[in-house]
């Protein structure tokens, strides 16, 4: 909420005080002439690479794949097996549902006080109180699924199954990785599915997805990536599963069917009370959903950390920063600047102390040990285009 504070100007980032500013003709205060209020918005840009459960009833999913059947050897002659050859199962049961409500509260009389005759509207205001429910709900949803992904336990280390304790070492060595992965995916066999499971499988190239960070992606040439699938730009961001910028996200990808990771929906509800005698309204959504790694699917594995450190190498460099050093007598300065980034420039107006006067003063500006006084210093004012070195400026101002 904001508080009433006399402000004359803000500056141009702004206030979260209101500036009372009296008119310097009428006397009177200046009103709002815009008014924005917008709600935060969320995303979840994720949710493509989870298979989705609508849940109507019950509390347990249960997922099973069905072993292919084997081949029998062909009795020609005599009595045939009639003995039946009923089909083998593997099976997964989840029910760690995760419930939740989110509130807020609508007050209509008090949101007319606050509104201005230009910009937003009373509708607008509550309309955007309640779609916070929605947003709020959806950031906890994408953290969810972020967290599945980014999870330790989540996918098979294809570093052990298929590179034989070898990583990537640079992001060409990414690249054929991730081709393997997915050729791997593709072809029918045990690779990325739990140990326990002997059944082959295959997974339909519509059901492969790349999880990947923002990050990660960056540092990668989108058409190679493209190339090495096979597919075209459209059709790759239509299987790439591209978690947004997160510092947290480790630096791994997965390569795995849809199928292996879900998510699932029991509630999903809005609802709300009105409270009469406080002319408020409570507004809910409430949410019951479950999110699970099924190791019945395929899903691999992989830490890239070591290659995206190689190419931030061949992109990036350390920043270098120089030291502001005063030295001051009788004179002081406002500047706070303690360090400069190399190249930047730097500027900072000196002043003499009651009594004392810069006029004749002994002043002496060096940088990176050479003196620069003659080019930097000018009437108090030190001013350096491209900061190369370390700066001590000297100032011993004189009785005026």
């Amino acid at each position: 909420m904001a508080t009433v504070t006399t402000i004359d100007v803000t500056t141009k980032y702004g206030s979260a005080d209101f500036p009372t500013n009296v008119n310097d003709f009428l006397g009177l205060i200046e009103p709002i002439a815009v008014q924005n209020i917008r709600a935060v918005k969320s995303s979840n840009r994720i949710s493509n690479g989870f298979y989705e459960y609508e849940v109507a009833n019950g509390r347990v999913i249960e997922e099973a794949i069905i072993k292919m059947a084997e081949r029998q050897n062909f009795v020609r002659s005599g009595a045939p097996n009639l003995a039946p050859k009923d089909p083998t199962l593997a099976v997964r049961y989840f029910n760690n549902w995760q419930d939740g409500q989110y509130q807020t509260t609508t007050r209509v009389s008090e949101i007319r006080k606050i509104i201005a005759n230009k910009g937003t509207g009373t509708e607008e205001v509550v309309a955007g109180i309640i779609d916070s429910l929605t947003q709020g709900e959806a950031y906890d949803d994408y953290k969810a699924m972020a967290g599945i992904i980014a999870d330790e336990g989540v996918g098979f280390d294809a570093s052990t199954v298929m590179f034989n304790d070898k990583h990537p070492k640079n992001m060409k060595g990414v690249l054929y990785c991730l081709r393997e992965m997915y050729n791997a995916l593709k072809a029918t066999n045990t690779v990325g599915i739990d140990d326990t499971v002997s059944f082959k499988q295959a997974t339909p190239v519509e059901d492969i997805r790349i999880a990947i960070s923002e990050s990660v992606l960056n540092l990668i040439d989108v058409v190679e990536l493209a190339n090495i699938f096979n597919l075209s730009k459209e059709e790759l961001f239509g299987t790439l599963v591209i978690v947004p910028y997160d510092v947290d996200f480790p630096q791994k990808v997965l390569v795995y069917d849809r199928k292996a990771l879900g998510r699932g929906t029991f509630l999903y509800e809005y609802s709300q009370d009105y409270i009469g005698k406080g002319l408020y309204t409570n507004h809910y959504l409430t949410v019951d959903r479950i999110y699970l790694y099924n190791e019945l699917y395929k899903c691999l594995a992989l830490d890239v950390s070591e290659a995206v450190a190689d190419a931030k190498d061949d992109v990036l460099e350390d920043n270098v920063y120089y030291t502001v050093t005063n030295t001051l007598t009788h004179a002081e300065t406002e500047s706070t600047v303690a360090k400069v980034l190399s190249g930047k420039g730097f500027e900072a107006l000196y002043t003499a102390s009651t009594g004392y006067t810069l006029t004749g003063a002994t002043v002496s500006v060096t940088m990176g040990g050479s003196d620069i006084t003659a080019s930097a210093y000018d009437d108090g004012k030190v001013t350096i285009g491209s900061v190369t070195g370390n700066i001590v400026v000297t100032i011993t101002a004189v009785s005026a």
